[in-house]
Order: C-alpha cells, then sequence, then structure tokens
C-alpha cells in the first residue's frame, strides 16, 4: 500500500492523504504524479511494482525487506545519493498476547519523507492523523521526519508504561495470601513481561542510534539553518527522552528479575512446608505404629493378652505416643 501526505492546494498549509491508483490493463500508468507538495511517502507492506514506482520518482534505490532486516550498523545508517537512510526496530501489539518487533526505514530527502515498513504500529496512522489536523506538523520532510519520530517514542513510552503496569500487578499477587494464587501462572506472565520488555529495550536502543545519527545530518538535508537548528533541538529532546525510557525499562526489567526470583522461592517454600507437614505426620504416627505392631504379633504368650485393661492401656500409649512429637515439635517452634 502506498499513501501520500501532501500539501493541499485547495487550503493553503492543509494535508491531504492520496491515494495512487493501480495502473490500468492497458499498461499505461494510472500513479499520482509524485511532485514536492507530497511531503510524507508511506510505503506499507509495499509490492515491487510500488517500489519501482517510488525509486524512479524520486531517482534512489530503497531497501528491501531482507535489506532492512540486516543488523550490521552500516546496512542500518547511510547516506546514499543525497538522501538519508535510517532503520530502526520497533515494537508493536501484532494481534497476539505478547509484543513484536519489526524493523521500519526512513528515508529523509530533501523532498520528501519515505518510510518503508512491512509491520503496521498503531504510531503511523496516529501521526497520519494528527497531520491531517495539524498540517504543521509535516511542512517539510525533516519535520515531518522528527514529529514522527516523536510519536513513536511516545508510543513506546505508553508500551513500557503498560508493560510496568503488568508487572506491578503481578508483584501485589505473588505476595499475596496464598489462597487464590496461581505461581505457576505468575512465572508465565513474567516470561511474557520480560519479551515484552525486551523488545522495547531493542526498540529504545535503535532509536537511540537513529537519533545520534540523524543530529549527523548535513545541513543540505534539512533545509535552513533555522530549521537546521530546530530539527537538532528537537532531537536533542528526543534522545533524552529516549535515555530516560532506557533506565526505566532497565529498572522494570530488574524488578521482573527480582519478582522471578521471589516466585521460584515462594513455590519453594510452598514445597518445603508440604514436605514438612508430611514428615511431621510421619514422625508423629511411627511409635503408634511401632505399639500397633507390636501387639499384632500372632506369638501365643502375651502377659497383656487377657488382662482387662491391656486394651485401654495400649491405646492410651498410642495416643500419648502421637500427640507427645506433636506438643515437642510445638514446643521448639518447629510447627
Amino acid at each position: 500500500m502506498l499513501n501520500i501526505y501532501s500539501r493541499s492546494d485547495a487550503a493553503e498549509g492543509a494535508m491531504s492523504a492520496v491515494h495512487p491508483i493501480e495502473p490500468d490493463e492497458g499498461g499505461e500508468s494510472g500513479w499520482c504524479d509524485i511532485t514536492p507538495e507530497m511531503v510524507w511517502i508511506d510505503l506499507y507492506n509495499p509490492d515491487r511494482e510500488e517500489e519501482h514506482y517510488v525509486e524512479g520518482v524520486v531517482d534512489l534505490n530503497l531497501p528491501t525487506r531482507e535489506d532492512m532486516e540486516e543488523i550490521e550498523f552500516s546496512s542500518r545508517l547511510y547516506i546514499d545519493k543525497g538522501a538519508a537512510f535510517m532503520t530502526a526496530l520497533l515494537a508493536f501489539h501484532g494481534g497476539q498476547d505478547n509484543l513484536q518487533s519489526g524493523p521500519v526505514t526512513f528515508v529523509l530527502h530533501e523532498d520528501h519523507l519515505i518510510t518503508i515498513r512491512y509491520i503496521d504500529p498503531k504510531s503511523f496512522s496516529i501521526f497520519a492523523d494528527r497531520v491531517v489536523r495539524q498540517p504543521d506538523l509535516c511542512s517539510y520532510p525533516a519535520e515531518a521526519f522528527g514529529n514522527l519520530l516523536d510519536v513513536l517514542i511516545d508510543r513506546t513510552a505508553d508500551l513500557l508504561e503498560r508493560a510496568s503496569g503488568m508487572v506491578e500487578g503481578i508483584s501485589s499477587r505473588i505476595f499475596a495470601p496464598k489462597k487464590g494464587r496461581n505461581l505457576e501462572k505468575v512465572l508465565r506472565e513474567l516470561g511474557g513481561c520480560q519479551s515484552d520488555t525486551a523488545r522495547i529495550r531493542d526498540s529504545l536502543v535503535s532509536l537511540g542510534r537513529l537519533l545520534l545519527y540523524a543530529r549527523g545530518l548535513p545541513l543540505d538535508l534539512i533545509g535552513t539553518k533555522d530549521a537546521y537548528d530546530a530539527f537538532h533541538e528537537h532531537l536533542r529532546t528526543l534522545e533524552k527522552d529516549v535515555a530516560s525510557l532506557n533506565d526505566h525499562a532497565g529498572f522494570v526489567s530488574g524488578n521482573i528479575a527480582y519478582l522471578h526470583e521471589a516466585a521460584l522461592g515462594m513455590i519453594n517454600l510452598e514445597q518445603n512446608t508440604t514436605i514438612k507437614i508430611v514428615s511431621v505426620a510421619s514422625v508423629a504416627f511411627l511409635p503408634p505404629t511401632l505399639i500397633a505392631s507390636l501387639y499384632g504379633m500372632n506369638f501365643e504368650y502375651m502377659p497383656e493378652l487377657h488382662q482387662p485393661w491391656a486394651y485401654p492401656v495400649v491405646v492410651g500409649a498410642m495416643i500419648a505416643s502421637a500427640v507427645g512429637p506433636l506438643v515437642w515439635f510445638r514446643i521448639k517452634g518447629w510447627l
């Protein structure tokens, strides 16, 4: 899908979304003409025809999906034919229980901001709605790039806040009274939170590298000197936000590790308590079992067998031998 956001001629300063028309069956191009007024070109899950069309218009070689997934620093941040190519890893909700992540490439050209993505983070639809309502957010490519990054980082902060809230909820359940506590489920949820936090941290590290690289871009890619200074100041603010979020993500990750150890400790305590109860029961019933076994032997000559007091005495001895260890354990504080 190819979405183009353009400064509208009908209303000065307004923004509108232009959706290109597919080529007709006769082979004649039905694409709209891309003009300098079209500030933001967003390629979402593009096919090769859409990629070739944009490449032909802007005279650039756009990275393929395989190129975007390269992990080498030189493959993610570089300048080619006067345009800056910057790829970042973004965390997003992919319709699953846990967060997903994927690469997004930003191509900053003197006339256009081109984004290439095969994922659908909510940040892009949020920014698209904003630029239609507030055209000043997308007056020129560098400004659109900075404001889009602002939305992406803000959305990442929301994801981190959500993960932090989930961890706090899990913490209260771990240290809650034993009744109704399911520590096996808690461990699974902690694993999911750790996975989400790891993806968020990867995204923040990737965005931090991109911001550092973007601050070194030449003046001719940004525009005027005033625009260049404003762009740099904006990126410095975003770098501080990313650093702050990184610190918070580190705290959340450390808290998850602590809660994981705490949950395992609680499981061990519950198991030890169960084993202790079984051990005490075994010790308490061992003497009565010995007495019962003794008088269950089939010897012909046992002095107490024919005495009327024998049965109550033996039963009393069995009860006393069972209660005695329990009282002793209670006095020693073992129960």
